[in-house]
């Protein structure tokens, strides 16, 4: 574990102001999945006070970095991989050299208060991404989220995700949270559909760190399950491929855009 604060704590610093705290923040590791690529996090800070986005240079996996946390209503802080690369041994993952070209893929994050015990750092995990995610997107429709009780939201999503909280539909959940009418009921699963991919020899692998990769030989298609609507897959060898699932289980299968972020 890297234990020493980075330099880009010493630029977040710069501007802080007695509404905000210097805090230890505990990035997580490289999910399993997407070790064979060189990865780097953009962070970004949500303001907790009118949710200015404010963005920090990349950051390795792993690391130990001093962030401008705001004393409640708090900050949220979101970790957004970018896939840059192969990555040329096991641990040697850095940041992004240009991360317009990197490949964004599902966050993670933390929102301080909720599970903060005052420790010596925040976690950033990747269970807690769409939670942060959530509380970004709420600020910039327009909606305070700390009117509401994100401590129960976040146990809730843990409870209903079975280990992974992209499987909740969470458009559904964004709009009960902004129509200021959020129940359990919008704490529901996307439907899944079983589907078949032809998928060029080799090892894929998901946009979201919990699913699991999928290995082709290029001949033989694949039994999968996902979702309605876009996802990203990425090959070992750097292909990128975008997938539309229908309603149907149909799926069109096109190779995914510089830009494509589902």
């Amino acid at each position: 574990m890297v234990t020493a604060v980075l330099a880009i704590g010493a630029a977040a610093l710069a501007g802080c102001n007695p509404w905000q705290e210097q805090r230890l923040v505990q990035l997580p590791p490289v999910p399993a999945a997407w070790r064979h690529f060189e990865v780097a996090l953009q962070l970004t800070l949500v303001d907790g006070r009118d949710g200015r986005e404010q963005r920090l240079p990349a950051a390795r996996p792993g690391a130990r970095v001093a962030l401008p946390v705001g004393r409640y209503p708090a900050t949220a802080i979101i970790a957004q991989p970018l896939i840059v690369g192969r990555a040329p041994g096991a641990h040697s993952a850095g940041p992004a050299a240009d991360p317009a070209a990197a490949r964004l893929l599902r966050p993670a994050g933390a929102v301080v208060p909720v599970g903060d015990a005052q420790s010596e750092a925040i976690e950033v995990t990747w269970e807690r991404g769409m939670l942060a995610s959530l509380v970004r997107d709420l600020w910039r429709g327009g909606t305070n989220p700390w009117l509401l009780n994100l401590e129960r939201l976040d146990r809730e999503i843990t409870a209903r995700a079975a280990g992974d909280p992209w499987s909740l539909d969470r458009g559904a959940i964004l709009a009960a949270l902004e129509a200021d009418s959020m129940s359990l009921a919008a704490l529901r699963p996307l439907a899944m559909r079983n589907i078949g991919l032809e998928l060029p020899a080799g090892r894929w692998v998901w946009w979201n760190p919990f699913a699991p990769p999928l290995s082709s030989d290029g001949s033989t298609p694949l039994a999968a399950v996902a979702p309605d609507g876009y996802h990203l897959l990425l090959g070992d060898d750097g292909q990128a491929l975008a997938l539309q699932v229908d309603g149907d289980g149909s799926v069109l299968t096109t190779p995914a855009a510089p830009g494509f972020a589902p």
